[in-house]
C-alpha cells in the first residue's frame, strides 16, 4: 500500500506541474480523478497495485478526466466555432501501451520486432 500512496503522490505532483498549479486547493478533487484512473488501469491489467512504469498513463488519464469534468456523457460539443470531441472511454487511447505492458509481463518479448513476409 505504501507504493500505491507514493505513486499517487507522484502522479499528483506531475498532474499539478502539467497544469501549472502551485497551490493545494484542488488536491482532493485531483486525487479523485487520479484514483479513478488508477482503478481503471488496475482492472485492465489485473493487478491490485501498479508499478511506477504506468505512472505516465495514469497521469494522462486523470488529466483527461479533469478536462472533461462537467461534460461526462458528451461525445462532442461546439461553441463559437471551437469544437471539442471526447473519447467514450478514458482508457481506450492507452490500450496499445497497456497491452505492451501486459505482453512484457507474459514474457512475449515482442518489443521492437519487425515481421516481413517476402
Amino acid at each position: 500500500m505504501d507504493d500505491a500512496v507514493k505513486i499517487e503522490d507522484s502522479i499528483l505532483e506531475d498532474f499539478k506541474t502539467l497544469k501549472g498549479i502551485k497551490n493545494d486547493e484542488m488536491d482532493d478533487v485531483f486525487k479523485i480523478y487520479i484514483d479513478q484512473a488508477m482503478q481503471e488501469v488496475e482492472l485492465y491489467v489485473g493487478r491490485d497495485t501498479l508499478p511506477d512504469v504506468l505512472r505516465g498513463i495514469i497521469t494522462q488519464m486523470a488529466e483527461a478526466k479533469f478536462t472533461k469534468a462537467g461534460s461526462e456523457g458528451t461525445a462532442s460539443s461546439s461553441e463559437e466555432g471551437l469544437s471539442y470531441s471526447y473519447n467514450s472511454s478514458d482508457i481506450e487511447p492507452f490500450y496499445p501501451q497497456l497491452n505492451r505492458y501486459l505482453d512484457n509481463l507474459k514474457g512475449s518479448d515482442n518489443r521492437g520486432r519487425i515481421v516481413t513476409f517476402d
